[in-house]
């Protein structure tokens, strides 16, 4: 039930404010990438 609000939500708010959405989820990507990034670079270092 609370999954499908959020869904709600979020599908609404991708039609009212396309650019917004695409911008953030851009921005959490970045910081995905980052993180991932900076994983390798620790596992790297330990071996």
């Amino acid at each position: 039930m609370v999954g499908l609000l959020v869904a709600a939500l979020v599908l609404f708010w991708i039609i009212d404010s396309p650019t917004t959405a695409a911008a953030t989820v851009t921005n959490i990507l970045a910081i995905l990438g980052s993180i991932a990034e900076s994983f390798v670079e620790f596992v790297r270092a330990l071996f």
